[in-house]
Order: structure tokens, then C-alpha cells, then sequence
């Protein structure tokens, strides 16, 4: 008898330590224990090959992928996860490490500035939508009520200075001695007939800033941010039409090496999708969403034209 009862009972470890295997398999591949998959492209996946992982700022482009790419791709089987970041050049250098697959937070100038000053080799997955630059205030409910002398707030990103000193002289406040090509800075204001002190700040500190200024020069997001409604509280605008707003388009980014990823293609349909227009629509007023056709029109566009050199 006490034989037998030794049998069962290294017959009862086996089949534990059969039990045990399977678990710790299973927990090392729900804690992501396996090696780094990879796309079809070859490229290393940040969040294995049904996840994916994109660097965001939070309003619009975060708020957008997490209340509508999300659900959209998780019926497709693809989990989104969101990363947030303050600034541009930390999300460029997230997605340029391989720290996330992709970006959806800046436009395809910003990108290309990236690339040029870091040696970088992003590209554009698609344009999904633009974000019209515009005129603020706290204080003046028309432009034409600002004084003159008054303190205007400028971000000094080199991207977002040119728009928003190529938007002040579309209005006649300044004017500007820059030619085609090139990003307009402070030096190449040539006349100021009125005055105004331009003061700038981090692209993220104009808002702040416009506490004790009179005018900000905000994009989209930013406004968001601070409150404005680009279509409501706008003193002036970009015109959405025009060559500048061609150029500032928005875009999904990624690595070159990754570019064709299938979950990248995945989330471009989800962003042009009829959901995310509901979306955009209903909670930002003002906030151009393109559909497929525009945003494959201003892709060509935008690599006929150069404007990716500017």
C-alpha cells in the first residue's frame, strides 16, 4: 500500500509541474516575456504584432485615437495605446528610437525640419487633418480693436512662427521680407507701422502668456487647450483653402522602415473614417477632418508642390 501511495503521488507532481510549465508560459507571454515581433516590413514592433503604439499630444490628435481609433481598430483585433508627449521634438525622438511606432501629434513640415536638424528618417503615412492657425484674445472681441502697441504672443517653434507671422501679415499688421522656400523669422519682419511688441514663447506657453499679452498667436490644438473655439473666438484665421494650410496639414508618421506596417494602414482608415468626422464635428468646431479622397489629394499635392522643403 505505501508503495502505491508513492506512485500517486509523484503521478500528482508530474501532472503539476505539467500545470505549472503552462502557466508560466502563458504569464511570460501576457507580460510580453516572448522577443520583439516584427511587421511584415522587417521592422521591430514596439507593442508586438497586435498592438500598437502612438506618440500623441492630447488635444486633438490623443483625444481622437483614444475616443475613436481605438474602438475602431480594437474590432480589427489591434489594441491602440496612446503616449502622450508635451513637445514635438520628444515625440519625433520617440518615434525616430523605435520607442512607438508611430506619431499622430505634428505637420509634415515640422517633420521634415526634424529629419534635416537630427538626421532622421521619418516619413508621412497619410495627412489627416488640419488644424487652421489663428488670432487670440482674452481682452478684444475684433481685431480691428487691438491698439496699436499691443503685446502679441508668438510661439518660437520655427514651424509655427512662419504661420503665425505670415497669418499677422495676411492681416496688415506686419509686414514681411521673406521670399519663397524659407521660414519667416523675427528678423524678417520688415515693417511694424503699428507698433506691436512680439514676444515669443514655447508653442504650449502662448496661451499662458496671453494673460498678460493682448494677442496669441495659437494653432489649433493649443486653442483647444486654452478653451477657444477656432471657429467662434478667432480674431483672424488661415485661410483653409490657401497654400499655407496645404502645407500645414497634419500627418500620421512613422519610420520609412515602417511606413507600410499594416496596423499603421489600419489606423489611417480609422482616422479618415465617418466616425472620426462625427467626432471632430461635434467636439471641435472649426477643426478641418479630411476624408480619404482629400487626403490622399493633399498628399499629392503637397509632394507636387515642394511644400515639404519649406
Amino acid at each position: 500500500m505505501a508503495q502505491e501511495s508513492t506512485c500517486q503521488m509523484w503521478r500528482r507532481l508530474a501532472v503539476a509541474a505539467t500545470v505549472l510549465t503552462v502557466l508560466l508560459w502563458c504569464a511570460g507571454a501576457a507580460w510580453g516575456c516572448a522577443p520583439a515581433s516584427r511587421t511584415d516590413g522587417g521592422a521591430v514592433s514596439a507593442g508586438g504584432p497586435n498592438v500598437l503604439v502612438i506618440a500623441a499630444t492630447p488635444e486633438p490628435q490623443g483625444a481622437i485615437l483614444e475616443n475613436v481609433a481605438a474602438p475602431l481598430l480594437e474590432q480589427k483585433g489591434i489594441a491602440l495605446e496612446v503616449r502622450m508627449y508635451e513637445t514635438y521634438d520628444e515625440a519625433n525622438e520617440a518615434v525616430q528610437s523605435g520607442e512607438v511606432d508611430g506619431g499622430y501629434f505634428e505637420t509634415t513640415i515640422t517633420m521634415e525640419a526634424y529629419n534635416k536638424q537630427h538626421n532622421a528618417d521619418l516619413v508621412s503615412v497619410s495627412l489627416i487633418h488640419y488644424e487652421p492657425f489663428g488670432l487670440y484674445s482674452f481682452k478684444y472681441d475684433n481685431l480691428a480693436d487691438v491698439p496699436g502697441g499691443a503685446r502679441i504672443a508668438l510661439p518660437e517653434h520655427r514651424t509655427s512662427l512662419d504661420r503665425a507671422l505670415r497669418l499677422l501679415a495676411s492681416q496688415g499688421l506686419i509686414e514681411l521680407d521673406v521670399g519663397g522656400g524659407v521660414l519667416a523669422t523675427i528678423e524678417n519682419v520688415s515693417r511694424n507701422p503699428r507698433g506691436f511688441k512680439l514676444a515669443m514663447t514655447s508653442a504650449d506657453g502662448v496661451a499662458s502668456l496671453m494673460r498678460n499679452a493682448d494677442v496669441g498667436a495659437l494653432n489649433g490644438n493649443y486653442a483647444i487647450g486654452a478653451g477657444f473655439s477656432v471657429k467662434d473666438d478667432a480674431l483672424a484665421w488661415e485661410d483653409p483653402k490657401g497654400t499655407v494650410a496645404l502645407a500645414y496639414a497634419n500627418a500620421l508618421v512613422a519610420k520609412e522602415s515602417k511606413a507600410k506596417d499594416p496596423r499603421l494602414q489600419a489606423l489611417t482608415e480609422a482616422l479618415l473614417s465617418q466616425e472620426a468626422q462625427d467626432y471632430v464635428s461635434t467636439n471641435y468646431r472649426g477643426l478641418v477632418m479630411l476624408n480619404p479622397q482629400a487626403a490622399q489629394a493633399y498628399q499629392r499635392a503637397l509632394s507636387d508642390s515642394g511644400a515639404q522643403e519649406r
